[in-house]
């Protein structure tokens, strides 16, 4: 994805400024080419009928099943009650995305306002992201609300896509009505109900905020990944992952944590990586299991420096900021991903799980969950390319970015397209580690 001129991105994204509240209208307003690109060969690619945005918008309406007496159109998105919660669709103008048009479709839907702005709510947000799949929460200390919201790029290169889109939404327009009233009574706060400019207030739900339950049990079914996937993805040619392990049913990756990292060419961390790999590699049992634990020693020490058994005494006790970010010799500067279709979700069942571990740790468990919160603000307002599909948690004191693609949305397809699925997660994965790890040293919790 290295591919996008990001100066011109942030351009078309107009700056955002993320200490400000949730805006879903932080979209693209301009097409933003790739470095070096010939503006008018950009032009004519998105002049040649290929604007996704009409088709997706269309799409989103027939799979979620709106009412023109519960919507109200807006231009590129509408708002629409499936109870008496509404939930905001946008979709930005086409940007040109290695060669193709994709346009970027954000959903939120406000759950709670007037929440206390505590560490306590920081933090039980921050357990309930920890089963995130395709939707988080986003919680915003400053305009005090708590908020469902997902982002994704929609282009016709991937057919899968669309699904996900549409998915992902149908499942805030589920999830968010069923859940909140015990997030309300967790959280505090207000109830976030609207009304209809002209309707008034929804007291009949939508069938679709029922079939959260239907969707889940189609979890149950066995997962169309392979082994077989996993190796082709750590194999591939493009070398997305060249520092990768595969296990039974399982990929994990270190990836840099940051792009000036320049893991690739020779740098201090490379044969550091490269070693803790091989040695995975030669394990029976799960190299990808293996290549995590050794990982988790090098990088983070044993064990958590904050909860119940912690001590100072492991190896990442004393990390720095510049200890596996600023290419120290003696650790390797790399995030860790996980992709596994053996880990079930407690809701959803089989599907792909993606796991980033970031090499960085927070003061204290407390100051990880401020920091995953403020990671999930700007995952809606910074210039990036991977989506906000899954949201930001705490491990004890280190953030990680979880999220799940739930088995239904893989029925039916071939080994080329669960192949494209997996590359593309790995993908998003590895630009928001080179991503996150600045914006987490940047912030006031003490990552290190």
């Amino acid at each position: 994805m290295s591919s996008v001129d990001a100066r011109a991105l942030a351009e078309t994204f107009g700056g955002a400024d993320p200490s400000r509240p949730l805006e879903p209208d932080l979209l693209p307003a301009v097409p933003a080419l790739p470095a070096g690109a010939d503006p008018s060969e950009a032009d004519a690619v998105l002049a040649d009928g290929a604007d996704q945005g009409p088709r997706i918008l269309a799409l989103l309406h027939e799979h979620l099943g709106t009412q023109p007496e519960w919507t109200v159109e807006e231009g590129r998105g509408f708002t629409w009650w499936p109870d008496r919660l509404a939930m905001r669709v946008r979709i930005g103008e086409p940007v040109l995305l290695h060669g193709l048009s994709a346009v970027r479709v954000a959903t939120t839907m406000p759950l709670l306002r007037d929440v206390p702005a505590t560490a306590e709510t920081a933090a039980r947000v921050a357990a309930h992201n920890a089963s995130a799949a395709l939707d988080g929460l986003v919680w915003d200390p400053d305009a005090r609300t708590v908020t469902l919201a997902t982002d994704i790029w929609c282009h016709a290169g991937d057919a899968w896509l669309d699904p996900l889109a549409y998915s992902s939404s149908g499942l805030q327009a589920a999830i968010g009505p069923s859940s909140v009233e015990a997030l309300h009574a967790e959280l505090g706060g207000a109830i976030a109900e609207s009304d209809h400019p002209t309707s008034g207030r929804r007291t009949e739900p939508d069938e679709l905020v029922d079939s959260g339950a239907a969707f889940a049990a189609a979890g149950d079914r066995s997962t169309p990944f392979t082994e077989g996937d996993l190796k082709t993805l750590v194999r591939s040619p493009l070398e997305l992952l060249p520092f990768a392990v595969h296990g039974p049913d399982a990929v994990t990756a270190e990836v840099p944590a940051r792009t000036a990292d320049g893991l690739w060419a020779g740098s201090p961390m490379r044969d550091r990586t490269r070693a803790l790999v091989d040695a995975a590699r030669r394990d029976r049992t799960d190299p990808a299991r293996a290549h995590e634990a050794a990982w988790l020693e090098a990088v983070m020490g044993s064990g958590p420096r904050d909860g119940a058994g912690a001590g100072a005494a492991g190896a990442g006790a004393d990390l720095d900021r510049a200890a596996g970010v600023a290419g120290r010799s003696d650790r390797p500067g790399t995030a860790l991903l996980r992709i596994s279709f053996g880990d079930r979700h407690p809701d959803f069942g089989a599907g792909l799980a993606m796991r980033l571990r970031l090499p960085l740790r927070a003061r204290s468990a407390a100051d990880a969950a401020a920091l995953a919160s403020r990671l999930n603000r700007r995952e809606l307002t910074d210039v990036k390319l991977a989506p906000f599909v899954g949201a930001w948690t705490a491990d004890g004191d280190a953030p990680v970015f979880v999220a799940h693609f739930p088995v239904p949305l893989a029925r039916g397809l071939g080994s080329d397209d669960r192949l494209a699925i997996l590359s593309t997660f790995a993908a998003w994965l590895r630009e928001r580690a080179a991503w996150a790890t600045p914006v987490a040293l940047d912030g006031p919790e003490g990552a290190s």
